[in-house]
């Protein structure tokens, strides 16, 4: 078994000690593992070349966790995102995460995190980074009313929305798409969530949903529905400046 040198940059000490417990509980992988309490801390350690993955925070006083890869022309360590916001998700892809886990931090999903390591040697060539787990505690439900009933939904159980005229599909998580009146516009500016990207004109995804990126016929996704959702010629440079950076 290949063995890691891990870094936990998280500001807050308690946060710092409960992840570092439970990897040298549950996770043999790990051989050593360092601490630092902001951006500036962890930068030395990095510049050092000793580390192999970083457990890295995103919400830090000061600078953030998406401000520390920056200082870094080529990134030689792999990232693992522990945060308490699942809003970072697309740009996490940018940086070409290993795995983003949501605090409080799950035993089973930070096994499975961590046994990735081996797996993605060459982490930036990897496009299944995009089938990574994005769980969540966001339990926001939204009213989405129909001719013939008003249904509550759960936001993340919205796979993708789609424009027809003046009226929008919305495909749902082990439901039957709905039709209802209003322009996706007037979705978009409701849902207010960082997790639904604008892919194209016509067409409002979650990110979550997300199954995989196909580089051919001009780029689309295919969703965890199956379906496939076109990239519009506009965004395909920042699609592609956003998984492949």
């Amino acid at each position: 078994m290949k063995k890691y040198k891990a870094l936990i940059v998280d500001d807050e000490k308690g946060n710092r000690e409960l992840l570092s417990a439970m990897l040298l509980e549950h996770c043999p992988q790990i051989e050593k593992i360092s601490f630092a309490q902001s951006v500036a801390e962890a930068e030395q350690y990095l510049k050092k070349g000793i580390i192999d993955v970083v457990f890295l925070d995103i919400e830090m006083p000061r600078e953030n966790g998406f401000d520390l890869l920056n200082k870094f022309s080529t990134i030689d360590f792999k990232i693992i995102f522990v945060t308490a916001y699942d809003a970072y998700a697309l740009k996490a892809i940018k940086y070409s995460a290993l795995d983003y886990l949501l605090k409080p931090v799950d035993q089973a999903e930070l096994m499975v995190a961590v046994n990735k390591l081996d797996a993605f040697e060459d982490q930036k060539a990897q496009l299944d980074l995009l089938a990574y787990n994005l769980q969540n505690n966001d339990n926001r439900r939204i009213a989405l009313a129909t001719q013939e009933e008003v249904l509550f939904v759960s936001v993340s159980d919205i796979i993708h929305l789609q424009a027809e005229a003046n009226y929008t599909k919305v495909y749902l998580k082990n439901e039957e798409p709905v039709l209802l009146s209003g322009n996706i516009g007037h979705f978009e500016k409701r849902l207010n969530d960082q997790r639904f990207y604008r892919s194209h004109q016509s067409h409002l995804i979650n990110i979550k949903h997300i199954k995989k990126y196909v580089k051919t016929e001009g780029g689309y996704f295919v969703m965890t529905d199956g379906n496939r959702v076109p990239i519009s010629r506009i965004k395909r440079e920042e699609v592609k400046r956003l998984l492949m950076k």
